[in-house]
């Protein structure tokens, strides 16, 4: 073959064509994270759930292998293929045809015989040693993936049917594009064109244009284009954005009522009419859809903060970054527009669909025709971006921010915006943001929900973000929020989809019974993570009753592996201390894979003596292993015995955050 060949390709279709993979000595190892492998899982999990025809993942370049003209090397897109492939593994039987072409397996591993022997190991029903997974850096991330592939399956398909349409779904709907290239290619020069491919407009730069064309007006046009850049900057806090996009911190803070504690949009539209003012030609739709970038305005940096306040403090100039990207802010915001215009919801939050969920619910099937249509849709483009940018305000002022504390450490927090007046040359005003443990409880609630949601959806932020429009007060959101987390994670409702859930709350309280008997159920690693990150919340929350004002420096983190307390399979039948027990939430946490690796098949006293020494240190596992590890030694009986602690703590805290009737 001496041309390039590309077909749209489903996974039966590799199937039914017998093609086998090899992944060449020269690409990288496995290298993908928990976040990249739950966001593929979680990707097609949803789009089998809303019945989508297809889920496109992008393509794979191949070439024949030169010693097996049966394979084909893999020269790119080997992390998300091998991702379905180690999927296919935790489905069991229902994609045996793509794992395995007869008795040799789909993919091969060139000069890597660990990871032969692993899979053919798996093949055999034999778990993977521990000891090896930390040897070998060949399996270290393909054995991690492959683990919370089984943790996500376990946990968010509930029965076997469920799984076989899942199966199907991956099998039929998931499409791909395979390119084949000649042997005889320069693979070098391949590479090279594969990583400086040229960076497409995005869909959100896209939308914006498309946006900003339904108004007529170019400088209404240019000042609500400022606005949208402003938004756009998710890597600074709204004043600090603003300020660039202006020109002038001083302006911003002139702009911010101290006494209702938000912008005046009117003021803020007007500093765009005066910075309009200042431009020698009004910029044209082209130049409108160039994205504002920091590094582009270093010059504009460096004045803004020579007017920061002389006593700003090194923690006002921290980096910060959201938890949303800008596209999923949209969709947030959409989907508030559309309740209070008493519009129905939008499917789904998938920022790969940007456009298209737009084309869908907000833009017009054609272009306006009459002034009449072209006035309606003028206002709805001019009200959409002003509500993008009042929600980007309480975004920023309610919710966490990942901010940077010290080298290559971030944490999630939520900092004070404080207007602050100096004195100088008559009085001048400045918008400062401060550390504060004033909202150290909205922060672990929000942490809790952070971590144990997608990351590409966070669908609670849209009921939480349409109240704070109406209600700003930190003490009311707080309280408003440990009820919306209940509502929504608490009751027994499966069968709805979390859209509808949250379309629900919007502006109230629907009454829904608290249901948490999962936590009597014998689910082991099956137990949805959420349920451990709630526990060590309820647990914080409840500190002072519970006399442990030393978890006052507790800090919600990422954690994706449940730990046996009573291990499964200690080394020494001796040390296997829980077995009525041994699943049930008493003898489980929830804790880093590292942890987990560390603990492994230790013995109890060895992991408490380990949690100890961190604990000295002021590193804490979680609360719930705080408490386990106050005992001297553990069984069935003192892990039922917390289970019925864990309970009684819980029901006093849904008796506190009860909707009153």
């Amino acid at each position: 073959m001496d041309k390039i060949t590309s077909s749209l390709y489903t996974i039966n279709k590799v199937v039914f064509e017998g093609l086998r993979f090899n992944i060449p000595r020269y690409q990288r190892l496995y290298v993908w994270e928990d976040e990249q492998v739950e966001t593929l899982f979680n990707d097609l999990h949803t789009a089998c759930i809303v019945g989508k025809d297809m889920y496109y993942i992008g393509g794979v370049i191949l070439v024949k292998n030169k010693w097996d003209s049966e394979l084909f090397d893999l020269v790119d897109g080997q992390q998300r293929f091998t991702t379905l492939w180690l999927m296919a593994y935790e489905l069991g039987d229902l994609l045996l045809d793509f794992r395995n072409k007869g008795k040799e397996q789909r993919i091969e591993f060139a000069i890597r015989p660990k990871v032969e022997k692993y899979f053919k190991e798996l093949s055999s029903n034999l778990e993977f040693s521990t000891e090896l997974n930390r040897e070998f850096e060949d399996l270290v991330r393909i054995d991690l993936a492959r683990r919370r592939l089984k943790e996500l399956i376990q946990s968010k398909i509930k029965s076997e049917r469920e799984k076989k349409y899942f199966a199907d779904f991956i099998a039929e709907k998931l499409k791909f594009v395979v390119t084949i290239v000649p042997q005889k290619t320069d693979l070098n020069k391949l590479f090279e064109t594969l990583n400086n491919r040229g960076e497409q407009l995005s869909q959100d730069e896209i939308l914006k244009a498309r946006i900003l064309a339904g108004i007529q007006s170019r400088p209404t046009r240019w000042k609500y284009s400022g606005i949208w850049n402003t938004c756009n900057d998710t890597r600074n806090y709204l004043e600090r954005a603003l300020s660039y996009e202006i020109g002038s911190a001083r302006s911003i803070a002139d702009s911010y009522n101290q006494w209702s504690n938000v912008f005046d949009t009117k003021k803020i539209r007007s500093l765009f009419d005066k910075s309009n003012n200042l431009q020698s030609d009004l910029l044209s739709l082209e130049k409108i859809l160039a994205k504002r970038k920091v590094e582009d305005i270093a010059e504009g940096e460096v004045k803004i903060l020579a007017e920061l306040h002389p006593n700003t403090t090194d923690d006002e100039l921290q980096k910060v970054r959201s938890i949303l990207t800008f596209p999923q802010l949209l969709l947030h915001t959409l989907r508030i527009f559309r309740y209070k215009r008493g519009l129905k919801d939008i499917q789904r939050i998938n920022e790969k669909e940007l456009l298209k969920i737009f084309d869908e619910y907000f833009l017009p099937k054609k272009l306006p025709t009459s002034q009449d249509e072209w006035g309606d849709f003028e206002n709805d483009c001019k009200e959409f971006v002003e509500l993008l940018f009042n929600i980007r305000e309480i975004f920023d002022k309610y919710i966490i921010k990942w901010v940077e504390i010290g080298q290559n450490n971030e944490e999630l927090m939520i900092k004070k915006v404080r207007k602050q007046n100096q004195k100088k040359g008559g009085r001048t005003y400045y918008l400062r943001r401060e550390i504060t443990e004033q909202f150290s409880g909205l922060t672990h609630l929000q942490g809790l929900l952070y971590h144990s949601q997608q990351n590409t959806t966070q669908y609670w932020l849209t009921p939480y973000l349409n109240w704070l429009l109406e209600h700003p007060s930190f003490e009311d959101a707080y309280d408003w929020l440990k009820k919306l987390d209940n509502i929504l994670f608490c009751t027994n409702r499966d069968e709805e989809l979390l859209t509808e859930r949250t379309w629900e709350c919007m502006t109230d309280y629907p009454k829904h019974p608290i249901d948490y008997s999962i936590l009597v159920k014998e689910l082991g690693t099956g137990f949805p993570h959420y349920w451990f990150y709630k526990i060590d919340f309820i647990l914080w929350h409840e500190k002072e009753e519970l006399r442990k004002t030393q978890w006052n420096s507790y800090k919600v983190t990422a954690k994706n592996s449940i730990e046996h307390i009573g291990p499964q399979n200690p080394r020494d039948k001796r040390d296997k201390v829980c077995v009525e027990q041994l699943d049930k939430i008493g003898n489980l946490v929830l804790v880093t894979r590292s942890i987990n690796s560390e603990y492994g098949d230790q013995p109890y006293k060895v992991k408490r003596a380990r949690f100890i020494d961190k604990k000295n240190k002021g590193s804490y596992d979680s609360l719930k292993s705080d408490l386990i590890y106050g005992n001297d030694t553990w069984n069935d009986g003192l892990a039922k015995k917390h289970q019925e602690k864990i309970l009684e703590v819980l029901e006093k805290y849904f008796d506190k955050t009860k909707i009153e009737d």
